[in-house]
């Protein structure tokens, strides 16, 4: 499988493995699972330390590349594509970056590694949670 993990998710992994659903735990730890991390994340997860909504975060904020390194994930850009899917989805649907997490897992023929209900919303988007 080819997975984009949700913020939630690389969170989880390197924080707090234990609030990952088994189905998702043993796919992170499959290494013929390939794991993705979208550019939108690295955004997400500073912009929510930076106002307080995470403050556990820290670690993952000043070591984010060690965190995705630690996990085998691999970071992807934010093409021109997705930004147009996200911003056209018509998709009664506000947060910025869940939208682009959607676009990205369609777009590059990911499945969404989330346990977030709200991305049944997204037409297309295949999630394991």
């Amino acid at each position: 499988m080819k997975l984009l993990l949700d913020t939630h998710v690389l969170l989880w992994a390197v924080l707090e493995p234990q609030k990952l659903s088994p189905d998702l735990r043993e796919a992170l730890q499959d290494s013929g699972n390939a794991l993705f991390v979208s550019a939108a994340t690295a955004w997400e997860i500073a912009t929510k330390w930076r106002i307080g909504k995470l403050q556990q975060a820290a670690v993952v904020v000043h070591n984010y590349a060690m965190a995705l390194d630690g996990l085998a994930a691999t970071e992807i850009p934010i093409s021109g594509e997705v930004a147009r899917r996200a911003g056209l989805w018509r998709v009664d649907h506000r947060d910025p970056f869940d939208r682009l997490l959607a676009a990205q897992a369609v777009t590059d023929g990911l499945i969404l590694a989330s346990g977030d209900p709200a991305f049944r919303l997204f037409e297309g988007v295949e999630r394991l949670a």
